[in-house]
C-alpha cells in the first residue's frame, strides 16, 4: 500500500505541474490571438481573414495545449489503475480546469445556431430568418450569463449574440465563450454601432458584426460565410 501511496502522490504532483503549464499555455494562446486580431484588424483585413490569420499563426500554441491535455489524460488513466477512488477526485479537479480552458477535441457539437437576444420578438425574427434559409436553430437564450451556460451545454456550430441585455452583457458572454472554447464561432447582432464596441467584439473573437435592424439577405450572407445550411 505504501508503494501505491507514493505512486499516487508522484502522479498528483505531475498533474499539478502540467495543469499549471496548461493554464499558462492557454493564457499565452488567448493573448497572442488577441494581439494578432488587433494587428490585422487595424491593418484593414476583413473579419474572417483576421480570424483565419490569427488561427494559422497560433496553431503551434494550440497544438501544445492539445498535447498537454493528452498527457493529463494519460496520467489520469494511470491513476485509475492505481486507485479507483482517488482517480474520481483527480478527474473532478481536471474537469473543473477544463470548464474554463480549451474544450476536449472529442466533445460533439450540436448542429445549428444558438440565438441570444433579450427581446423575444427579435429571437423569433432571427430564428425564422435562419429557418427560411434552411439553417437549424440549436437553441435560444435571453441573456449573456444564460447564453454561456447554454453554450457549454449545447456546443453549437454558431452563436448569434446581442450586446446590451439585462441578463448579462454580450461582450462578456463572448469573452467567456471564447475562453471556454477557442474554436467557437460568434456573430454579434446589435443596435450598438459605436466603433469602439465593434473593435472590442472583433478583438474578443467575433467573426462579424451585424447592425439591427438588419436585412435578411445581409444577415444570411454573414451566416453563410461561416456555416453551411
Amino acid at each position: 500500500m505504501k508503494a501505491f501511496s507514493v505512486q499516487i502522490e508522484e502522479i498528483r504532483e505531475s498533474i499539478a505541474v502540467r495543469l499549471d503549464n496548461y493554464r499558462e499555455t492557454i493564457e499565452k494562446y488567448h493573448t497572442e490571438r488577441a494581439r494578432l486580431r488587433d494587428l490585422y484588424f487595424h491593418e484593414g483585413f476583413r473579419a474572417d481573414i483576421v480570424e483565419q490569420k490569427a488561427e494559422e499563426e497560433t496553431a503551434k500554441i494550440k497544438h501544445k495545449i492539445d498535447a498537454i491535455r493528452k498527457e493529463l489524460d494519460k496520467m489520469v488513466m494511470v491513476l485509475r489503475n492505481v486507485d479507483p477512488d482517488k482517480i474520481k477526485e483527480e478527474q473532478r479537479k481536471i474537469e473543473r480546469k477544463y470548464e474554463t480552458g480549451a474544450v476536449p477535441e472529442d466533445r460533439p457539437r450540436t448542429k445549428g445556431v444558438l440565438v441570444v437576444d433579450d427581446a423575444g420578438f427579435m429571437r423569433t425574427l432571427i430564428s425564422d430568418t435562419l429557418k427560411k434559409s434552411k439553417y437549424e436553430v440549436a437553441g435560444e437564450s435571453d441573456g449573456g450569463r444564460d447564453a454561456f451556460e447554454k453554450y457549454k451545454e449545447l456546443m453549437p456550430e454558431l452563436v448569434v449574440l446581442d450586446i446590451q441585455m439585462p441578463g448579462g452583457d454580450g461582450l462578456e458572454a463572448l469573452a467567456n465563450i471564447r475562453e471556454f472554447d477557442p474554436g467557437a464561432k460568434v456573430i454579434m447582432c446589435s443596435q450598438v454601432t459605436k466603433q469602439s464596441t465593434v473593435e472590442e467584439a472583433i478583438r474578443l473573437g467575433a467573426l462579424d458584426f451585424i447592425t439591427k435592424p438588419f436585412k435578411a439577405d445581409i444577415f444570411i450572407g454573414a451566416v453563410s460565410k461561416i456555416l453551411k445550411p
